[in-house]
C-alpha cells in the first residue's frame, strides 16, 4: 500500500508549483513536483485558492490508476461528496483501461482519499468569454476558427509542456503557428510553460501490461487545468477542448462500460468535471463531439481556408520539421486533404515521403472481422476512411499537387522525384483496389445535446451545411452509456450541471 501525500499549491508570481510525497518512491516519477508558468496577461490573483487544489487532483489523479493499492492524503477538507466523485471518476477509468491491459487485473479501485480539516471555500468567477484550448492540432484549430466566427475576441490557451525524446512541443513550426494565429485573426493568446510532461516514465504503463503511454493518461488534464487558470484570470468560462465522435465511442462488455483507451477527454469525462467546477461557474465541453476525426479536417479546409495551412497534428516531427510525412497520422492528414482536392503540402507535409510511407503502409491487421474493445472499432473504421480517401484522390491531383511545389522551377532531380512520387502512389491505389468501401459517415446527431446551449444552433447549421447526419438511433446507446458514465461520476454532486444530456 503505497501513501501519497499531496502539498498546498504554491504561488509565486506567475509560477504555480505543486508537490506530493510517494511512499514507497515509484519509478513513475523522476520528482515529484512540476511547475506551470503563466504570462503576465493571466493575474493568478484572480484564480480562486481553492480552484489550485482541483488543478492538483485533476493532474495526478490518474497516475494513482497505476499506483494502486494507494492511498491518497491531503489537507484539504474535500468532503464525502468530493471524495465520492473522485473515487467513482477513477474507477470509470480503471474499466476501461483494463480492458486495454493485461488479463486477470483487479475489478475493483483500490484507492482510498484521506482529506484533512483545511477548509478553502469556492469563489465563482466573472465572466462569459469563451475559450478553447490550442495546440495547433486540427481539432484545435478548428474550434479555434469556430469560435473566431461565432463569438467575440475568443481566449486561445496554448500549453507548452516538452516530454524527450519527443520535439512536437519545441519546433519552430509551433512557434509561426502560434504568430500566425494572432496575426490572422483578432484573438487573446495565452501561452503557458510546464515541465509536467517531463517529470514521469513513459513507458511505466507498458511495464505493467496496458496497452496506453503515461501520457495518454494524463495529457489533456493538464491542457485542461491551464484553460482553467488562464480563464478564471480574464473571464472566460466556457471552455473547450477537442474531443471527436470516434473518441466517444463506449460498449458495454462483461457488465462494464468501456470507453476509448483515452478516455481522458471523452465527453463523459469531460461533462463530469463540469459537475465537479459548477461552484466556480465553469462550463467545460467541446465543438468536435459530433464530428469524426476525418470530418473535422475537412471542415477546416473547406470552411477556413485562410487558417487550414496552420494545422499543426504530427507528434513525431523532428525538432526541425513541420511534419514527420512517415507515420499514419501524417498520412491520414494528408490523405484526407488530397482527397478533398487540397495540397497537403501547405501544412508542411513532404508529400513525395508520405507517398513512400504509404507504400509500407499495412492496414490489414485493422481489418477484422471480431472487434470489441471501442478503440479498435474506432481505428478499423478510420483506416477504412483513410484506405477510401487514397483511392478517391486521382493520379492528377497527386501529380499538378507536387509540380505546384516545384515553383516553376524544374530541374531533372526534381522531374524524376514528381515521376516516382507519382508512379508511387499509383502502387500504392492498386494495393488497395479490393478494399470495400467504409462505412458511411455523419454528423452523429445524438451528440447535438451536449453543445454549449449558446453556441449549439449555430453549430449545427455549419455541420449540416458540409455533412450528412448519422440518425440519433444509430448512435443513442453510445450517448445513454457515457450519460450513465457521467451520472455516476457526479451523482454525490447534486448540481444541475450533473444531469444527464436531454433527450
Amino acid at each position: 500500500m503505497r501513501k501519497i501525500h499531496l502539498m498546498p499549491p504554491i504561488i509565486d508570481g506567475q509560477t504555480a508549483t505543486f508537490q506530493w510525497r510517494v511512499e514507497p518512491p515509484s519509478t513513475l516519477y523522476q520528482r515529484t513536483s512540476f511547475t506551470i508558468i503563466f504570462p503576465p496577461v493571466v493575474d493568478l490573483s484572480k484564480v480562486p485558492k481553492r480552484l489550485w487544489w482541483d488543478f492538483l487532483l485533476m493532474c495526478l489523479h490518474s497516475h494513482w490508476l497505476l499506483l494502486q493499492p494507494c492511498e491518497v492524503h491531503l489537507p484539504l477538507k474535500l468532503g464525502a461528496p468530493l471524495r465520492k466523485f473522485w473515487l467513482q471518476l477513477l474507477q470509470n477509468g480503471l474499466d476501461t483501461l483494463n480492458a486495454y491491459g493485461p488479463k486477470n487485473q483487479a475489478a475493483s479501485l483500490n484507492v482510498s482519499i484521506v482529506d484533512g480539516d483545511l477548509e478553502v471555500p469556492y469563489e465563482r468567477i466573472t465572466g462569459s468569454r469563451y475559450a478553447t484550448a490550442f495546440s495547433g492540432g486540427k481539432d484545435s484549430l478548428l474550434q479555434a476558427a469556430l469560435l473566431f466566427e461565432l463569438t467575440e475576441q475568443p481566449l486561445l490557451v496554448a500549453t507548452t509542456s516538452p516530454m524527450p525524446p519527443l520535439a512536437d512541443h519545441v519546433t519552430a513550426r509551433r512557434r509561426e503557428v502560434f504568430q500566425a494565429i494572432q496575426s490572422r485573426r483578432h484573438s487573446l493568446f495565452v501561452e503557458a510553460e510546464s515541465d509536467f510532461r517531463g517529470i514521469w516514465e513513459n513507458s511505466f504503463a507498458g511495464q505493467l501490461g496496458y496497452r496506453v503511454a503515461v501520457n495518454e493518461l494524463t495529457d489533456t488534464f493538464l491542457y485542461t487545468v491551464c484553460l482553467l487558470a488562464a480563464g478564471a484570470a480574464l473571464g472566460a468560462t466556457r471552455l473547450f477542448v477537442a474531443s471527436e465522435a470516434e473518441l466517444q465511442d463506449n460498449a458495454r462488455i462483461d457488465g462494464k462500460i468501456i470507453q476509448h483507451s483515452h478516455f481522458m477527454y471523452t465527453a463523459a469525462t469531460q461533462r463530469a468535471l463540469t459537475g465537479l467546477l459548477g461552484p466556480y461557474g465553469f462550463e467545460i465541453g467541446s465543438l468536435t463531439w459530433p464530428l469524426h476525426t476525418m470530418q473535422v479536417q475537412q471542415l477546416l479546409w473547406a470552411r477556413f481556408p485562410d487558417l487550414c495551412d496552420l494545422q499543426y497534428s504530427c507528434w513525431r516531427v523532428g525538432e526541425n520539421q513541420a511534419a514527420c510525412s512517415q507515420c499514419e497520422q501524417c498520412l491520414r492528414i494528408a490523405a484526407t486533404a488530397l482527397a478533398s482536392g487540397a495540397d497537403p503540402q501547405r501544412m508542411g507535409v513532404d508529400l513525395p515521403k508520405v507517398i513512400d510511407y504509404a507504400l509500407t503502409w499495412r492496414p490489414m491487421e485493422k481489418k477484422v472481422s471480431v472487434q470489441r474493445l471501442p478503440q479498435e472499432v474506432a481505428a478499423g473504421k478510420l483506416t477504412a476512411h483513410v484506405v477510401d480517401a487514397i483511392k478517391r484522390t486521382s493520379l492528377n491531383h497527386v501529380r499538378f499537387t507536387l509540380a505546384r511545389a516545384t515553383k516553376g522551377q524544374w530541374s531533372w532531380h526534381q522531374s524524376l522525384k514528381l515521376r516516382k512520387a507519382v508512379w508511387t502512389f499509383r502502387i500504392v491505389r492498386w494495393r488497395f483496389r479490393h478494399w470495400p468501401p467504409p462505412p458511411p459517415m455523419g454528423v452523429r446527431e445524438a451528440f447535438f445535446d451536449w453543445l454549449d446551449a449558446g453556441l449549439r444552433e449555430a453549430l449545427i447549421a455549419i455541420y449540416k451545411q458540409y455533412f450528412p447526419i448519422e440518425p440519433r438511433a444509430q448512435h443513442l446507446g453510445i450517448l445513454e452509456r457515457s450519460d450513465e458514465l457521467t451520472s455516476r461520476a457526479t451523482s454525490s454532486l447534486d448540481r444541475p450541471h450533473a444531469k444527464p444530456s436531454a433527450q
